[in-house]
């Protein structure tokens, strides 16, 4: 008779390797017939410990993967379709993303601001990053991602072998062994794959159905506030987390706008739109991070055409979610008899009575309250004898504050629980200190300006203009005007970027290409200055600011 050990032993094999693979798959958190596996599996195949090599040793905002899914298609030829890359995106982003707290500190560079009003180094660390890196990348991109101490190796190898020019242009130090040594001993310990935080919150993260109405306020300079609304309503068609978008607004000087058009929710959190073109802005992008506690976003807008250069810092709350004042503006008030509006503008809110909205200075009394919209209450407030300073704003029956938004770099935020009160105006500001323009080359690259901001400053305890205890106040209604800023002899720029500067915004009129009449053939490039004046109370106050007007942004996606 037939021994049946050997049938048996294959048959045990077999069993063993089904079930090592069983036990692979189940590592992984990508589903075995997602786009992911699918997609990327040609390359990236499940390792002993079934992850997906090298995919599951970093994580990215859904920014950076977009960045680097293009790369895997443009130098690997992944084989990632039109249709297939944003659900690739997606399921990367649901999976590999950073926490809430960890996007909060690259808010900047999601919604696409110049990292140059931002990044400074603050400690030694930093300093020899910026030092490696950031002739090239922004502080912010790196930031964006979170990697093995294996895969920050694997980086510097991979820039070595893509470009092997940066070894020449960082030809200062020397390159490979500087960059190799930070990325051992800096990166993987700065910016680790596996934290705490991070399986703590992705154990506990809820993704939540956004659809519904939700309230917005926000400040658009150049425009100043408004408040309205956002309706979400799912996109069945398009998938999970898909929305169709509608924002209707108002703004402090009664002029509304409409928009519509569609959103993604990524990772549960963080929520990218684009939305038509309006009688006051070009085609808008945005992009906004949930705070699932209090149902709360913050973040930003802005025009993808920047021409037109308009953008936004706003909230929205879950207009169904707990009573809560969420935003106020104006932001200060002087100390005076004088009776002064302040816009209250909440979620749910009950009715509001003038004993029910309480401030740390007894001096600061609200006289009157009137209901101006729904969840949109008007205060006529004095601060005859308040002390100078901010002070915090308390709300019977309703919280107060915007809890969504603490904490984030490079956001203007409207909370409700700070109120700034000023005694005299004594000088202005002008915001960004640097503003970086950018002249036009045709249709594909219009020129982009700037939009400045002349806020009022009251000087503080110290009595003096540019010191820490100066509070910044609401924006004036100055004057504008371009200046010679001599960095050379013969400093002709003004000549060549000399343009009316309209409410504040700058936006170049020249092209791309050297000037005939100008010295060298130069292009219409430079550094000028921007001044601001402004009359209140028998004083005229001024405040400057640079204006470096460059090329154009030829490659844009490269943060």
């Amino acid at each position: 008779m037939t021994s049946l050990k050997p049938f048996c032993l294959i048959i045990l094999s077999l069993l063993m390797i089904i079930a090592f693979e069983v036990s692979c798959f189940a590592k992984t958190p990508f589903p075995q017939f997602g786009v992911v596996r699918q997609k990327c599996s040609v390359c990236h195949k499940l390792d002993q410990k079934g992850r997906v090599e090298v995919i599951e040793e970093t994580r990215k905002t859904p920014e950076e993967w977009k960045v680097v899914v293009e790369r895997m298609i443009r130098v690997n030829g992944a084989p990632i379709s039109d249709a297939d890359f944003h659900p690739v995106i997606k399921e990367l982003g649901k999976y590999l993303t950073l926490t809430p707290d960890e996007t909060k500190k690259v808010f900047y560079i999601t919604s696409d601001e110049n990292s140059q009003y931002k990044e400074n180094p603050k400690t030694d660390i930093e300093k020899k990053i910026y030092t490696a890196c950031v002739r090239c990348h922004t502080y912010g991109k790196i930031c964006s991602h979170k990697k093995t101490a294996e895969q920050w190796v694997e980086t510097i190898k991979m820039h070595l072998a893509y470009q092997p020019t940066v070894v020449p242009q960082m030809r200062e130090m020397d390159w490979p062994t500087e960059a190799m040594k930070l990325a051992r001993n800096e990166l993987a310990k700065k910016f680790p794959f596996d934290t705490r935080e991070w399986r703590k919150w992705m154990a506990n993260r809820t993704l939540p159905n956004i659809s519904g109405k939700w309230k917005v306020c926000g400040f658009q300079p150049g425009m100043g506030y408004y408040q309205g609304e956002y309706i979400f309503r799912p996109n069945m068609e398009k998938g999970d987390d898909e929305y169709f978008v509608e924002k209707r607004i108002r703004y402090a000087n009664g002029t509304t706008l409409r928009t519509t058009g569609s959103g993604t929710l990524y990772g549960g959190y963080h929520l990218r739109y684009s939305l038509a073109p309006t009688p006051l802005t070009g085609r808008v992008e945005g992009v906004f991070n949930l705070d699932t506690t209090v149902m709360g976003f913050y973040g930003k807008w802005w025009t993808e055409i920047q021409d037109t250069n308009a953008y936004g810092d706003e909230s929205f709350y879950m207009e169904t979610g707990s009573p809560r004042v969420f935003a106020l503006f104006p932001k200060s008030i002087k100390a005076s008899d004088e009776p002064q509006a302040v816009t209250l503008v909440g979620v749910n809110l009950p009715e509001l009575s003038p004993s029910d909205i309480k401030f740390d200075d007894p001096a600061i009394k609200v006289i009157q309250v009137e209901k101006s919209g729904e969840n949109v209450v008007v205060c006529q407030v004095r601060a005859a004898g308040a002390q100078e300073g901010q002070h915090s704003v308390k709300i019977m029956s309703a919280k107060c504050g915007d809890p969504a938004s603490r904490g984030v770099e490079g956001f203007i935020s409207l909370s409700a629980d700070v109120l700034t009160v000023y005694k005299k105006l004594d000088g202005i500001k002008v915001f960004p200190e640097l503003g970086r323009a950018r002249v036009s080359c045709g249709a594909a690259y219009p020129p982009q300006g700037v939009q400045f901001v002349a806020r009022g400053v009251a000087a503080g305890k110290d009595g003096k203009i540019g010191t820490n205890d100066d509070l910044i106040l609401e924006p004036v209604n100055a004057k504008w005007q371009l200046e010679e800023y001599k960095t050379r002899e013969n400093d002709d720029d003004l000549k060549y970027l000399n343009q009316p500067v309209i409410n504040g915004l700058y936006t170049p009129f020249t092209t791309y290409g050297p000037i005939e009449d100008r010295p060298q053939r130069r292009e219409g490039v430079g550094l000028i200055a921007i001044r601001a004046t402004y009359s209140e109370g028998g004083r005229t106050f001024s405040g400057k600011a640079l204006l470096g007007v460059t090329d154009p942004d030829f490659i844009p996606h490269i943060k």
